[in-house]
């Protein structure tokens, strides 16, 4: 089973909620955890793990051999991302962090004077922990390719699926095209959100692009009961069917600590929710 673990905005306690239940799952299951997170990759603290560099992902570069070029513009004219740039009869001026590795400026150029290159544009790293083992992509300082890294490894993580019982993928926030695709190949998708308007208003779009991907959606509403919550926003959005884990002390101490909640306080009421979702969701 594929568990996805996403939701719109930043900061509702994704990453938190995925190592749980990946901790709690792999107390009886083999488990891999996968963070496609790339930007910002943090499952690792949580776990007390050290990671290890599995290899380098790159990505394709334009090489320009000025002996060939003419300096025709042909290649700034076609690039998409304005990552060309030609001063007439004199150079070409390559900015790397708006290359998106289309190619396309190498099939266009009349003269064959571009060939591909690589440049290094994030990594794949692994750690484990008893049975539960952890894939994390992590994008490399300055890079803006962090679709292509985020791909790279979700493509690791479904290569090695048949070994373990269960995979949680810890996704980004938003609805970009890196959470669209762990969607597509997840069984199940658990939407964390908030009891605030930005936290409802980013729902609202989140379940669009499940039904979209045509996927099993739960809604966990993390930080319930803190005071001024939006409850009746989210009612109507979510309904009368979603998992509340509550605002809770503990689960912040733990968190300020670099632990997961359920192994530092695992009767406190925040870990006993956590339990409660785990088990309704391996019923499933």
């Amino acid at each position: 089973m594929i568990i996805a673990v996403a939701g719109g905005k930043g900061g509702t306690g994704k990453t938190t909620l995925a190592v749980s239940l990946a901790l709690l799952a792999s107390g009886e299951h083999k488990v891999l955890l996968g963070d496609i997170d790339v930007d910002n990759p943090c499952t690792f603290t949580l776990l007390d793990i050290s990671l290890k560099t599995l290899r380098t992902i790159f990505a394709y570069k334009p090489v320009i051999e000025e002996e060939k070029c003419s300096f025709c513009g042909t290649c700034s004219f076609y690039c998409p991302a304005h990552a060309l740039v030609v001063i007439p009869g004199k150079k070409v001026i390559f900015m790397e962090t708006l290359c998106e590795g289309c190619s396309l400026c190498e099939v266009v150029c009349p003269n064959g004077a571009i060939r591909e290159g690589k440049e290094t544009i994030g990594y794949l790293k692994f750690g484990e922990k008893g049975y539960l083992h952890l894939i994390v992509g992590e994008l490399k300082p300055g890079s803006r390719r962090y679709h292509e890294v985020a791909g790279e490894t979700l493509a690791h993580i479904l290569s090695i699926s048949e070994k373990y019982d269960y995979i949680v993928v810890d996704c980004p926030p938003g609805t970009g095209a890196s959470v669209a695709e762990a969607l597509k190949v997840s069984d199940i998708v658990v939407a964390v959100t908030e009891p605030t308007r930005l936290g409802v208003h980013d729902l609202i779009k989140f379940k669009k692009l499940v039904e979209r991907c045509g996927k099993k959606l739960v809604i966990v509403v993390n930080k319930y009961g803190i005071s001024g919550g939006c409850y009746r926003e989210l009612e109507k959005v979510a309904g009368n069917e979603f998992f509340k884990i509550p605002y809770d002390r503990y689960l912040v101490e733990a968190y300020s600590t670099g632990r997961s909640v359920v192994e530092m306080y695992p009767e406190s009421p925040s870990a006993k929710a956590l339990r409660d979702l785990w088990q309704w969701l391996r019923s499933l």
